[in-house]
């Protein structure tokens, strides 16, 4: 029997003993922060952190600052990389980047925070208009990127900002947060400091591989689902077919061209009747200019298993500092019981963990129902949650809120009903009549 969940997780109304942040907003200046008081009145020492409110083409502008707020950051997300501006902006999709400044003395200022929202509608699709992240459905994690010096800080500022924009909407619509690291937990607080509310909408697991150290996974887990000694006589079995060679395409030029070569992979398959990239017009843009636009910066690859010169697999991956995301695969069903799909993860990921600096590899499928969930049994939580930035909470953030929490309710509901009816008609059918399951490739649903 359905029941919804009563547990909405409201903040309720904050402590207010570090003071308000107001924010206000000069001519041809970024809105600016006013320094937290102390006790008794006394101004705060710490830096001052300013915050702009930007377009695509201004963080552009600052990748050098972006590529040094990486090697800073609390936690990596590629998917707030200028490239990702950019390439929405150009899509069509206008970009609000907010990037917060730290003063650190007389002269010298740092970029310490950067998050993109767009101006959109709910996800239940009601005419009000909102800010939500992540831009669009080929990124796969919301999560700011923020200096992991003083994250409420920094929070609480561009909250602040946000709040005193007054061409801005006041209601977020926050998705896939992060909620296994400290980025999170420092939004909620300074909410709270600020007077701000939030609802948790809903909560997701999806799988990830964690890289402890040394450049490989832990002895004991699998980055396929094939044992070494299987692996080995599969690729074995494949190269008798003819000239089987794994290529790795990471100078610009090259991800390009084999990003192309994807997309009519992807749509040749299981996903090219609704999912693939191609199946929808719109998106093809937006991926190629991304993925060209990180290439660039060394920030993602396209990696080929091939036979005879013909791609069988391909794997496109992204990364950011010590995080890889492994955005999307695809493979040609044809050779599907060699596994082909297996056979380049175990290379791809051989490769990336090599240089011993990356840490995890995130799947960016949307929740554990995957094939790869199977095989990698750690797990990244993702929450979405709705954010109102009038003090103390509004009817209007909470209506949206409502209205998110139902909507998302009934569609999982509704793909249950779906799940349980396809099992039904399955189970009815003759013994005779089913096929032998075939062994299940870990192929990434992004």
């Amino acid at each position: 029997m359905f029941s919804p969940p009563l547990n909405l997780d409201l903040a309720g109304l904050p402590d207010r003993q570090h003071g308000s942040t107001a924010a206000k907003r000069h001519a041809g200046h970024p809105l600016e922060t006013s320094l937290p008081h102390g006790p008794e009145g006394q101004a705060d020492l710490r830096p001052t952190i300013t915050v702009e409110i930007a377009d695509a083409a201004r963080l552009e502008a600052l990748s050098v600052e972006w590529r040094d707020l990486v090697l800073r950051c609390a936690e990596p997300n590629v998917f707030m990389d200028p490239a990702v501006a950019v390439a929405a902006a150009a899509a069509g999709t206008p970009v609000r980047a907010v990037i917060a400044w730290r003063r650190e003395d007389s002269a010298a200022t740092r970029v310490v925070g950067i998050w993109l929202l767009i101006p959109t509608r709910p996800s239940s699709r009601l005419p009000i208009r909102i800010l939500g992240c992540p831009t669009n459905s080929l990124t796969f994690l919301g999560t700011p990127v923020l200096d992991a010096d003083d994250l409420v800080g920094t929070l609480g500022a561009m909250f602040a900002a946000l709040a005193a924009d007054p061409d801005g909407p006041k209601i977020i619509c926050a998705c896939d947060i992060a909620a296994d690291g400290p980025v999170l937990a420092a939004m909620r607080e300074a909410l709270a400091r600020q007077g701000f509310t939030w609802v948790r909408i809903e909560s997701r697991a999806r799988a990830k591989l964690d890289v402890p150290g040394g450049g490989v996974p832990a002895a004991s887990k699998s980055v396929t689902p094939c044992k070494p000694a299987e692996l080995r006589r599969l690729r074995k079995r494949l190269g008798e077919l003819g000239d089987l060679v794994h290529v790795r395409h990471s100078e610009p030029e090259e991800v390009a061209g084999a990003l192309d070569e994807f997309l009519l992979l992807e749509a040749a398959g299981w996903k090219g009747r609704s999912d693939a990239i191609l199946a929808a017009g719109a998106r093809a843009p937006f991926a190629r200019a991304m993925i060209a636009g990180l290439a660039r910066n060394g920030s993602a690859g396209v990696d080929a298993l091939r036979l005879n010169g013909r791609a069988i697999a391909m794997n496109v991956w992204l990364r950011s500092g010590h995080g890889v995301f492994g955005w999307k695969m695809a493979y040609d069903e044809a050779y599907r019981r060699f596994s082909p799909g297996n056979l380049l993860l175990d290379e791809v990921a051989r490769h990336l963990f090599a240089d011993g600096v990356v840490r995890f590899m995130d799947s960016c499928n949307r929740n554990e129902n995957t094939p790869l969930a199977q095989i990698w049994t750690e797990r990244r939580m993702v929450e979405d949650m709705v954010i109102d930035l009038h003090y103390g909470g509004s009817s209007l953030g909470r209506f949206v809120a409502a209205t998110e929490l139902c909507y998302r309710t009934g569609k999982a509901f509704a793909r249950r009903l779906k799940r349980a009816a396809i099992r039904r008609l399955r189970s009815r059918r003759p013994a005779t009549t089913r096929e032998e399951p075939a062994r299940p490739d870990a192929r990434q649903a992004g």
